[in-house]
């Protein structure tokens, strides 16, 4: 729905489980209100976007080439064709219009994993993850810019009869297409409530915190309660949980403070949680909820959505405090490791197995349908807290899910990991090696029987 008021464009779109509305500034001639199909519109704006001809948008950049997994979808493929290193200028550079929705791609590809940097051409940096993104989106700004300041225009008209036409102006040239819209009578808008319980959180903090926890999120209608990220709102305490029931993340914001009367819980529906992480550029965020629904406010976007009407599992009961065994790993070489293993695993189990001694870690994975197995070893370093024990004379033998493994190292931020076991058959915990302040992040991970 468009709504034109002087020289403002407010805009509400919606799939009648979630509502979004934001505005922006234009040049308005005469108010009005319309609804058109935004899909059509939409794919119209962006084809008329990355026909501009973009001469040298590119940023400095001292990693070496950009490089990807060989077992994922062919989107990646489409972004490694578009993403481009000048090894001699040290640029990186995107060869056509780099709009919101692929830096957004982008981003959740690189937080996968499925983009990284291959190798350094200086010292190999600890947070390379977040050095590509940055660059992501240095680039994105740098297209933004040339974008408004390159003259180019729409002006979109509409008649009594809901005819709608889009003008695209180009210093001399203009285009003109035509499509029809619909009264705005019918057109469904979100439910506004004044009595809403409400809190604050800082820039940065709402999309990092869903982007750590929404891989653990399983969609499934049967078991609605893990279909969405569960927000624990305590006194002093900011909690994000999400969970399969095969992993758990959550990450805890501490020194938080509300001004409710009582501390409050509720699961909002990953589809929610995903559109906030796509619009929102590490703004702050004005929440504000009932027992039924979500309002979710920053920037000049206001995303309005049903909450998941079920009770999220006990996720405290499942953590476990009596972990004495603790490894110690480089997360890169892990990764690593993994992403080979990866090749020769079985397809469906995804199975690797890890046999730990005190200073070494032997990764096995196989597929015997076809023959195949890889063998690695890395250093480690492996401790009992509770007695002395002989890793040596009898290794610790434990199995996961590879991709679960490969999931949980992308949110660790610090150059090694630590892991905590109790028994092979136990949940394992992994966290960074240093928390940032007032932050608190783990993962559990359910191991797999080793055969």
């Amino acid at each position: 729905m468009f709504e034109l008021k002087k020289n403002e464009l407010n805009m509400v779109a919606s799939d009648l489980e979630i509502f979004i509305k934001t505005s922006i500034k234009v040049e308005g001639s005469e108010d009005g209100e319309i609804a058109i199909p935004g899909k059509r519109l939409l794919d119209l704006v962006k084809s008329l976007v990355t026909k501009v001809d973009f001469a040298d948008v590119a940023i400095d950049f001292n990693k070496a080439l950009v490089s990807k997994q060989d077992n994922e979808e062919a989107r990646v493929n489409y972004f490694i064709s578009k993403l481009q290193y000048d090894a001699d200028k040290r640029i990186l550079y995107f060869k056509e219009y780099l709009g919101l929705d692929l830096k957004n791609e982008l981003e959740v590809l690189i937080d996968k994993g499925l983009i990284y940097i291959e190798e350094t051409i200086e010292e190999k940096s600890e947070s390379s993850l977040k050095y590509l993104k940055d660059s992501i989106n240095e680039l994105y700004k740098k297209h933004v810019d040339y974008l408004t300041g390159s003259g180019i225009k729409l002006k979109i008209e509409a008649d009594s009869k809901n005819k709608v036409t889009v003008h695209f102006i180009r210093g001399k040239h203009k285009n003109k297409y035509s499509l029809f819209g619909e009264s705005v009578e019918d057109f469904p808008l979100p439910e506004e409530k004044n009595e809403l319980n409400k809190f604050e959180i800082g820039p940065a903090i709402l999309k990092r915190f869903l982007s750590k926890v929404r891989h653990s999120v399983k969609y499934d209608e049967i078991r609605r309660n893990m279909a969405g990220v569960f927000f624990d709102i305590r006194k002093d305490e900011l909690r994000f949980v999400a969970t399969d029931g095969f992993r758990l993340s959550k990450i805890i914001a501490k020194n938080f403070s509300h001004k409710n009367p009582t501390d409050d819980h509720f699961i909002v529906p990953l589809k929610t949680c995903e559109m906030v992480i796509r619009l929102n550029n590490n703004e702050p965020a004005l929440v504000e909820f009932d027992n039924t629904l979500i309002k979710i406010s920053f920037g000049n976007v206001v995303i309005f959505s049903k909450l998941i009407d079920d009770t999220f599992p006990n996720y405290e009961t499942v953590i476990p405090k009596d972990n004495d065994k603790i490894l110690k790993v480089s997360k890169i070489e892990f990764q690593n490791s993994l992403r080979r293993a990866l090749i020769f695993a079985d397809v469906i189990t995804k199975r690797v197995k890890c046999e730990i001694k005190s200073d070494s870690m032997v990764i096995m994975a196989d597929n015997p349908e076809i023959g195949a197995e890889g063998e690695e070893t890395l250093d480690c370093s492996f401790i009992s807290e509770e007695k002395e024990v002989d890793f040596d004379k009898e290794s610790f033998n434990v199995a996961f899910n590879i991709s679960y493994l490969l999931d949980c190292l992308a949110q660790i931020e610090t150059s090694d990991v630590i892991f905590s076991f109790l028994t092979p058959s136990k949940a394992s915990i992994a966290k960074p090696t240093e928390q940032l302040q007032n932050e608190d992040f783990m993962e559990l991970i359910m191991p797999v029987r080793v055969i």
